[in-house]
């Protein structure tokens, strides 16, 4: 089974808005939404959780009811931080569908823009491996500074690669990974893969898709703004 589990519990400061920015509406509908769609559409997905605050489970569950779907939606509530949100949506999955056989693809509900081929090639390549993550090549010449004034080294930007979602696991696996690490530990892990790689599971990277952007700051916000209204309806 191939579970999406989508994460919507972020306040989405570093943007300024009242509303955290996946409830925020563009073209008539919140951004997290199209997030839900895209799962949805996919074959290969069989069932979304999405993991939020319970002050936003009442408008997710209009959005759940306004999309004609077989497909399961359930909800898990958020945790502390963002790792701690995935772990609650992994122990919801692992209650409602069980951990043998099953994927589960990590994606955020501020990353609108995913299509439908990299989900499937998240989930295609995963069972040979633990996990893979979708990446994208550094472009500018990157610097190491230790105080944000002075140079300490030069990085070379053909081995830098920036990680983007939906990344997915082996669900079994990636539950253990979170047991071995502890509760508290999880607090400090940043990124999705950066557990995986840390309690030793095989990742493997692949292309990702440089529109497939988070949205974080207010020029995130405004671009994807523009390219929902210079494009078709199906997005």
């Amino acid at each position: 089974m191939n579970i999406g589990i989508i994460l919507s519990g972020g306040s989405g400061s570093r943007l300024g808005a009242k509303i955290p920015k996946q409830y925020i509406k563009i073209g008539n509908k919140p951004i997290i939404q199209y997030s839900i769609e895209k799962f949805l559409r996919n074959k290969l997905i069989d069932a979304i959780i999405i993991v939020c605050t319970e002050q936003w489970q009442p408008l997710l569950t209009e959005i759940k009811l306004s999309i004609n779907t077989k497909k399961t939606i359930s909800f898990a509530n958020a945790g502390e931080t963002r790792q701690l949100s995935i772990l609650e949506g992994l122990k919801m999955a692992a209650e409602l569908y069980g951990t043998s056989d099953n994927i589960v693809l990590i994606h955020d509900g501020a990353r609108p823009l995913v299509s439908d081929d990299l989900i499937s090639r998240c989930i295609l390549n995963c069972g040979e491996y633990d996990c893979v993550m979708p990446v994208v090549g550094v472009k500018d010449t990157i610097y190491l500074s230790s105080d944000g004034s002075h140079i300490d080294s030069l990085l070379n930007r053909k081995e830098l690669w920036c990680g983007q979602a939906p990344e997915s696991f082996v669900m079994d696996k990636y539950l253990n990974s979170h047991k071995k690490v502890g509760y508290e530990n999880l607090k400090s892990i940043n990124g999705s893969t950066e557990l995986a790689h840390l309690t030793g599971l095989k990742c493997k990277m692949i292309k990702g898709d440089p529109i497939n952007f988070k949205i974080t700051t207010a020029e995130d916000l405004i671009n994807f703004k523009n390219i929902i209204n210079n494009s078709d309806a199906s997005l």
